[in-house]
């Protein structure tokens, strides 16, 4: 594993590939029925991510599908490492959906998901974290595909997994944000206001298990802040609005990978604050924010649309 530390280290191209072609090899010396080809496929396959997570290229997760297809066909139902091989089967299918926007991959990872969490029965320590990552799956399908009985089902599994995940639990943040990603999803197709108020307590809660410093405070925070400007725009509670520019706020400050559309979503709040108030100051920050966010020029149309919260968070 010399290559891999090297290309860690320097971050060149060559040194992943020759570690992929020493374990395609390796491979080639251990047949389909030899009890070690397992362990050298799954060399290859870690391999084979790092060098996709580098390059980005398509061809590269293709090669990573294929490999850990050929793991899991190693691994039938009733091997103990079953579980496993299906969860890095799941993950690179979801990787190429997200890339391409395939809905054959989306499916089997839905397919998937329902597998594994057979292998995880009433009981199985894990099963909250299969139930979280099901309702993903049919949160994500149903955003796809408008499909209320996605959602339906994606709440209901939900609030079996909030059962099994107390306070303390690991899992329970990420299952709270996804409860309450797929209630404010139904607010908007149903319009029932006790999803959106829902909503808003999950997101909270979520958020308090979050402190500084966690990875998904960030896009916990814009999360609330858009269940708030919309509460707002049903309630006219100034008080929800002044809450969530000030949630926004905090969010911007913290390291994420939706940085700029949360750039977006203050400034949308601060105009419309200003739509409320006629606060010059709002204004004035909202269109220093919107040049933050992009050097295009801006209208104020451009602050009418708010970007979507944080979709659902996957365990693993």
């Amino acid at each position: 594993m010399i290559c891999l530390l090297a290309f860690s280290s320097q971050g060149k191209m060559e040194d992943p590939e020759a570690a992929i072609s020493f374990h395609r090899e390796v491979l080639a010396l251990h047949p389909l029925d030899h009890p070690d080809r397992f362990k050298f496929l799954s060399n290859l396959s870690s391999d084979l991510s790092t060098r996709f997570n580098h390059s980005g290229r398509i061809e590269h997760l293709e090669d990573e599908i294929s490999i850990r297809r050929e793991v899991l066909a190693l691994h039938p139902p009733g091997h103990p490492d079953r579980s496993e091989s299906l969860n890095n089967l799941r993950t690179v299918l979801f990787t190429r959906f997200q890339q391409l926007g395939r809905m054959e991959d989306l499916e089997e990872t839905n397919t998937i998901h329902h597998e594994a969490l057979t292998l995880r029965p009433i009981g199985h320590p894990d099963r909250s974290q299969s139930l979280n990552n099901l309702a993903s799956a049919l949160s994500t399908r149903f955003h796809q595909l408008g499909r209320i009985e996605d959602l339906e089902r994606a709440s209901s599994i939900l609030r079996e997994a909030l059962t099994l995940c107390p306070v303390g639990h690991p899992v329970r943040s990420s299952c709270l944000n996804n409860f309450a990603d797929v209630l404010s999803a139904r607010f908007h197709r149903l319009g029932r206001m006790e999803d959106l108020t829902d909503a808003i307590s999950s997101y909270r809660e979520a958020l308090t298990l979050c402190p500084l410093g966690h990875p998904h405070r960030s896009s916990y925070l814009n999360n609330l802040a858009c269940v708030l400007s919309t509460h707002f725009k049903q309630s006219g509670r100034v008080e929800d609005l002044d809450e969530a520019i000030s949630t926004h706020r905090e969010a911007i400050t913290l390291p994420s990978l939706g940085h700029q559309s949360n750039l977006n979503n203050l400034a949308s709040a601060l105009f419309t604050r200003f739509k409320h108030s006629r606060r010059m100051e709002d204004l004035d920050e909202a269109i220093s924010t919107r040049s933050t966010h992009s050097l295009s020029s801006w209208s104020p149309m451009s602050f009418h649309v708010q970007q979507p919260c944080q979709r659902s968070i996957y365990t693993f």
